[in-house]
């Protein structure tokens, strides 16, 4: 590949839980197989986990676990890609957004980045539980607003009508982007068009600055209407913004690390008894049942556990990762019930 080819870019962005690396795993297996791509992914928290999930032969991933891509660490992203097009040299660059990131800000970075092409933003949001996370998280309402394609995902688990008012919902804050409903992330293969080398659109990029602006102005409001609720003020630049809307959705998180074996029913009863105000929790376990590591991911009340992924690995040390609306003050009383389900 020439040294001044633009090199095509997507970001897929979404909440909590609705099934992002699912998608980005289905499509290096069809609209991205036989291409070397380059995965840049960050992980809220202290620990990485989908790194491990998303374990493939033609993917260099680079880690960013320092806190929102969107927000904190703007710098290191930056650096991110100039080290993936030195060393790597990918076909395609993969974005991978936390769950609870707003992707205006990385659009912004990318758009003024001539060494890319910025093919599409993608919005995966899971269809049953759609209303409750926009009405529940601003920013959940931004990543399916900007987007120029969103993935309804997780129809199965959805009613007819249930799916009809996810669709109405997307359209409502969309009126733009095509709509796939799938299951487990399965977009149609030809639904990408990776490589075409297309230039950003003007519209486009003047239609996101215009959002920006909107969800500036929001932000502010719900930010000067916490801290009033609260009794203090804090002056907060216009042009921050993106930097508050973790503390305006009150999102927090917490990771362990523990060296112990677990047992295998007692974690799943652990999961199934989650409190609500857990988004989303993930991680790898090991069970005293099996030989090999499991890779666990809870959204939505709903768990999964793989037992396949991680055939012959070893680890020193299960983790666990929660992301959550207020959570911190369960971290001691999650700890203490993951203790009890020790082997």
């Amino acid at each position: 590949m020439s040294s001044t080819a633009r090199i095509p870019t997507l970001i897929v962005t979404g909440f909590l839980g609705s099934g992002k690396t699912t998608l980005i795993k289905h499509l290096l297996e069809t609209s991205l197989h036989g291409k070397r791509v380059a995965l840049i992914e960050n992980e809220i928290g202290e620990v990485s986990v989908d790194s491990v999930i998303l374990k493939t032969q033609n993917v260099q991933i680079s880690e960013l676990t320092a806190g929102c891509m969107c927000c904190s660490i703007s710098g290191e992203f930056q650096n991110a890609i100039s080290d993936i097009l030195k060393g790597v040299e990918p076909d395609v660059l993969l974005i991978e957004t936390t769950g609870i990131a707003n992707p205006i800000s990385i659009f912004m970075m990318l758009a003024n980045d001539r060494r890319l092409i910025l093919e599409a933003i993608l919005a995966v949001a899971d269809a049953e539980n759609l209303w409750l996370n926009a009405q529940e998280n601003l920013v959940a309402e931004i990543q399916l607003s900007i987007s120029d394609m969103v993935v309804l995902n997780k129809i199965d688990n959805c009613s007819e009508s249930q799916l009809k008012a996810a669709e109405n919902l997307v359209r409502q804050m969309n009126e733009r982007a095509p709509i796939f409903k799938v299951v487990q992330g399965k977009i149609p293969p030809e639904t990408l068009f990776i490589g075409t080398a297309k230039n950003l659109r003007e519209d486009f990029e003047a239609f996101v600055a215009e959002q920006k602006r909107k969800y500036d102005a929001e932000i502010h409001r719900r930010l000067r209407q916490k801290e009033t609720s609260v009794h203090h003020q804090h002056s907060h630049r216009h042009d921050e913004s993106e930097s508050y809307h973790l503390e305006v959705d009150e999102i927090e998180t917490f990771a362990f690390e523990l060296p112990n074996s677990f047992s295998q029913r007692k974690f799943e009863d652990f999961l199934s008894e989650l409190p609500r105000e857990v988004y989303r929790a993930k991680g790898v376990a090991q069970f005293a049942e099996m030989n090999s590591p499991a890779i666990f991911n809870f959204a939505s009340g709903r768990y999964t556990i793989e037992f396949d992924t991680l055939h012959g690995e070893t680890i020193p040390r299960s983790v666990f990762v929660f992301i959550g609306k207020r959570i911190g003050s369960l971290k001691r009383d999650l700890e203490a019930k993951l203790a009890l389900c020790r082997a």
